[in-house]
C-alpha cells in the first residue's frame, strides 16, 4: 500500500478520523517543573549542567549532570517509589490538567511509559550488597521499586484507572516510542485518549556508565560544535495527551499540534555506536514523511538527537542530507541536550514537546553551547546563540538509542497534512521458536512445551544448549539472554525488516550488581565500559536485532510476569494498524540469583499470591507475526494461525467475559494453572475447554507467556484444536490472545 495516498477503513471502524491530536503537555527537567517555564528558558538557551549533587562524582571522568532540583518523592499507597517515578508523575499530571482529562468520566485513557533506569537509584547500593554478600539475597520489599514498569504502576495508583497500559524501553528512543504506539491504539479505537512519554531518573550506574564509555564532555556539552567532547547526562520527564482532534474539541481544548507520522529503523550495526552513513536514520525520517504524505520540502524544523558526541553528530548530519537533499540548507535544525541534557529513555518525549511547542509558537531553539560550527556538520542551517522566529509548519524529532533504534516523529499544525487512514489488517503468525531447557524448538515442535517434564533441580543441565546453532563469533559479545533471544528468533524465520518485541520482567540485576559492586568497591574508572550496554533492559532485544540483521523496531517491554503476552500484544498493535509489517514477539529470561532470591519473591508476596519453591530456569519463546498474506500465498492459510483477538483488561472475568467462544474444538493455554484461572473460565464459552500450561515443561520463571502463545500456535498447528485462548495476568492487569486455526 502506498501510504502517500489517503485510503478509507473499512465499515467496521465507523468511519473515525485518524488525526491525532496533541491535546496536553507536562516536562519536568533541569530547567523547571512546568511546560512554559521550561520552554522561555530552553528559547534562552540556558543551560541545566552542574556539579552532580544526588551523588558523588570523584574518580569520574564528569562531574556534570542536569538535575532536578528538590525533587520531592512520594510516598503514596504505601509502596515505594523512585525518582523516576516523581518525575513521571509531575510531568503526567501537567500533561493531563492541561488536556482537561483530570475527571475525565467515560473516556477510555490509555497510558504508555517509555524509559531504562526505573528504580535503579533506589535499589543500586542494596544491588551491590546482594553481589557482595549472597546472605543479602533475601525477599525484600525495597526491590519493589526496581523494575521498569514500578513507574507505569505508580502512574495508575494516583491518576488511573488506565483502560491500557503499557512500558517500554529502546534505551534512549524510548520516550519517542511511546508516542508511535500511543499512536496506533487510537488507530485501533482501542482507547479514547493516550498519555504517552518518558521518565529517567539520575542515578550512578548510567552516569558511571557513559563516563566509563568515554562518552561525556567534562565540562557543557556542546552538540555540533567543533570542541565538543561528549554528552551531559540529564534527567527528567516529558508526557503529552494524544486523542482525536474532535474528543479534544468538544472539551474546549484547542490542539497543539498533529501527530502526523513516525519511523522507527533498527540499524542492525552495533550495540552503542551508530552507522557512520545516517542511512537508517535518514530511512527513519523518509518512513514518517511517507506515512504523513509529506515531503521535504514541507518541513520547517528538526529538533535534532544530536548528543554532542563526536560520532553521532557527524551521522546524524549525514542522515539529513541523504534524507533532505537539496532543501538541508533551508530547514532549521537545533539540539536542545545542550540545555536539559541526555535524559536517556525521557529524552525523545521530552524534545518531541519542545518541537510540538516550536510549531505553536513559531520559534525555533538554539543548540545550547554551539559556537563554532564542526565544518563535518556545516551543510546544516544551525540555531545559534538567539531562538529562530519562523512559520514551523512541519517539524521533527529525532530520537535514537542503543541498539540502534532510530525513531523519527513527525509534528504538523493543525489540518496541514491531508487527513490518512489506513485500513486495519489481520495478523498472522508465520514462524514459531523457543529456545528453553527443552531445547530448541520450531514451528509446530513447539506443541512439545505443553508436555510436562521432571522439576529441574540445582545443577540440572538443560536437555541441551539451544544456543549451539549461533555463530560462536558474531555472538560472543552476547550474555545469555541476548542468545537466548537470538535463537529463538532464528528459529521462527525472523529476517529482513522484522522488528523484534522482547519481553523481560526485570533486565539483568545479577549484571547491574556486579557492575556497581566493582565500582563501590574500586572506584568508578574501573567500570568496564563494554559490560554496560548489556545493562540496559533493551539490550537482549537490540543484540538479537543486530546479530539476525532485522531492520524494523527493537523494543523491550515491561510487564512482570505478563511481559511476553504485553510483547506480542504490542507487536500486534503495531502490525493490524498498519505502522509496520512484520513483527518476532514474544519473552526472554536469563539466569538471575537476584530475581529468583530477592525480586520475584517481592513482588508474589505483595500481590498476596503463593510463590512455588522450584529453582528458577531460563528461556526465551517467539512467535513471527506478519500482516494478511498477499493474494498469491492465499491457498496456503490452513498451514498457518491468525491472531483473531486480543484484550487486555483490569480482571480475568473481564478479559475472559470479553473473548468469543471457541470455534468447534478449543483449548486454553496458560503459564500456569490456577484457582483464578478455573473460576474465571465457569459458567463462560470456554468452560468445558482443556486447559493446558507450560510451568511442567519450560520450569516457571517470568517469561512463560511468551511459552504459552508458542505452545498453543503450536498445538493448532498439530491439528485437533481449533482455537487456543492464552491468558496471562501480572497484578492489576489480564491479557488474552485467541488464535484460531483458519
Amino acid at each position: 500500500m502506498d501510504r502517500r495516498a489517503p485510503c478509507r477503513r473499512r465499515a467496521e471502524s465507523r468511519g473515525l478520523s485518524l488525526r491525532v491530536a496533541v491535546s496536553g503537555l507536562g516536562v519536568i527537567c533541569a530547567l523547571g517543573d512546568t511546560v512554559d517555564g521550561v520552554w522561555q528558558r530552553v528559547l534562552r538557551g540556558d543551560r541545566g549542567a552542574t556539579p552532580a549533587r544526588l551523588f558523588s562524582t570523584e574518580g569520574q571522568r564528569s562531574s556534570l549532570a542536569a538535575e532536578v532540583p528538590d525533587l520531592v518523592v512520594p510516598t503514596e499507597g504505601g509502596s515505594p517509589w523512585s525518582r523516576t517515578d516523581a518525575l513521571a508523575l509531575s510531568a503526567a499530571r501537567q500533561a493531563l490538567r492541561a488536556a482537561k482529562l483530570e475527571n475525565r468520566t467515560g473516556i477510555r485513557l490509555g497510558i504508555v511509559v517509555g524509559g531504562t533506569t526505573g528504580g535503579m537509584y533506589e535499589t543500586e547500593a542494596l544491588l551491590a550488597k546482594m553481589h557482595a554478600e549472597p546472605s543479602a539475597r533475601v525477599p525484600n520489599p525495597a526491590m519493589l521499586a526496581h523494575p521498569l514498569s514500578a513507574t507505569s504502576d505508580r502512574l495508575a495508583s494516583v491518576l488511573g484507572p488506565f483502560a491500557r497500559t503499557r512500558t517500554l524501553c529502546s534505551a534512549c528512543s524510548s520516550g519517542a516510542n511511546a508516542f508511535a504506539l500511543g499512536r496506533a491504539w487510537l488507530e485501533l479505537d482501542l482507547v479514547d485518549a493516550v498519555l504517552v512519554g518518558g521518565a529517567d531518573g539520575l542515578c550512578r550506574l548510567t552516569f558511571t556508565g557513559f563516563n566509563a564509555l568515554g562518552a561525556m564532555d567534562v565540562g557543557q556539552a556542546r552538540p555540533f560544535d567543533a570542541r565538543r567532547r561528549g554528552l551531559n547526562i540529564g534527567e527528567g520527564a516529558g508526557f503529552a495527551v494524544l486523542e482525536r482532534e474532535e474528543r479534544a474539541g468538544a472539551r474546549g481544548v484547542p490542539p497543539l499540534a498533529e501527530l502526523v507520522g513516525a519511523g522507527i529503523v533498527s540499524e542492525a550495526h552495533h550495540i552503542t555506536n551508530p552507522h557512520e552513513s545516517g542511512e537508517y536514520p535518514a530511512e527513519a525520517i523518509a518512513k514518517a514523511l511517507k506515512e504523513a504524505a509529506l515531503a521535504p520540502t514541507d518541513v520547517d524544523y528538526v529538533n535534532a538527537h544530536g548528543t554532542g558526541t563526536t560520532l553521532n553528530d557527524v551521522m546524524e548530519t549525514a542522515a539529513l542530507q541523504k534524507a533532505f537533499g537539496e532543501e538541508t540548507s533551508r530547514i532549521y535544525v537545533s539540539s536542545t541536550k545542550g540545555q536539559i541534557g541526555h535524559t536517556l529513555g525521557a529524552a525523545g518525549a521530552i524534545e518531541a514537546i519542545f518541537t510540538v511547542l516550536a510549531i505553536r509558537d513559531g520559534k525555533v531553539p538554539p543548540t545550547g553551547g554551539l559556537e563554532q560550527v564542526d565544518p563535518a556538520c556545516s551543510a546544516l542551517r544551525h540555531v545559534v546563540g538567539a531562538a529562530a522566529e519562523t512559520n514551523v509548519r512541519v517539524a521533527l524529532s529525532n530520537a535514537f538509542g542503543f541498539g540502534g533504534v532510530d525513531t523519527v516523529l513527525a509534528f504538523a499544525k493543525l489540518g496541514y497534512a491531508a487527513e490518512q487512514e489506513r485500513p486495519a489488517r489481520a495478523v498472522w503468525v508465520t514462524g514459531i521458536g523457543s529456545a528453553s531447557r527443552m531445547g530448541g524448538l520450531q514451528w509446530d515442535e513447539n506443541a512439545r512445551l505443553l508436555e510436562p517434564q521432571p522439576a529441574p533441580s540445582a545443577g540440572d543441565p538443560e536437555v541441551e544448549d539451544p544456543t549451539a546453532t549461533l555463530d560462536l563469533v558474531r555472538a560472543r559479545r552476547l550474555d545469555r539472554a541476548a542468545r537466548l533471544a537470538a535463537s529463538a528468533a532464528q528459529l521462527a524465520w525472523s529476517s529482513g525488516n522484522d522488528g523484534i518485541f522482547l519481553g523481560t520482567s526485570y533486565g539483568d540485576p545479577d549484571a547491574s550488581a556486579a557492575f556497581l559492586a566493582r565500582v563501590f568497591a574500586k572506584g568508578p574508572r574501573m567500570a568496564p565500559p563494554a559490560e554496560f550496554p548489556n545493562l540496559v533492559p533493551s539490550s537482549p532485544s537490540g543484540h538479537a536485532s543486530i546479530y539476525l540483521a532485522l531492520h524494523g523496531p527493537a523494543i523491550a517491554i515491561a510487564d512482570l510476569a505478563t511481559s511476553g503476552e504485553a510483547a506480542i500484544v504490542t507487536a500486534w498493535e503495531l502490525i493490524a494498524s498498519g505502522f509496520i509489517d512484520a513483527a518476532t514477539a514474544g519473552s526472554v529470561e536469563g539466569p538471575s540469583q537476584i530475581v529468583e532470591s530477592s525480586i520475584a519473591p517481592s513482588f508474589s508476596d505483595a500481590a498476596g499470591e503463593k510463590r512455588s519453591e522450584a529453582r528458577r530456569t531460563t528461556g526465551a519463546a517467539v512467535v513471527r507475526l506478519t500482516r494478511e498474506p498477499p493474494p498469491e500465498t492465499a491457498e496456503l492459510v490452513e498451514e498457518r494461525v491468525i491472531v483473531q483477538q486480543v484484550v487486555q483488561g483490569a480482571t480475568l472475568a473481564e478479559v475472559v467475559g470479553a473473548m468469543a467462544p471457541p470455534f468447534v474444538k478449543g483449548a486454553v493455554v496458560v503459564s500456569e494453572i490456577t484457582p483464578a484461572i478455573r473460576e474465571a473460565l465457569q459458567r463462560t464459552p470456554w468452560e468445558k475447554a482443556q486447559i493446558l500450561e507450560v510451568a511442567p515443561a519450560v520450569g516457571r520463571h517470568e517469561g512463560l507467556g511468551g511459552f504459552a502463545v508458542a505452545a498453543a500456535a503450536g498445538l493448532l498447528l498439530k491439528g485437533g484444536v481449533f482455537s487456543a485462548l492464552i491468558l496471562g495476568t501480572s497484578p492489576g492487569r489480564v491479557y488474552g490472545l485467541r488464535l484460531e486455526r483458519p
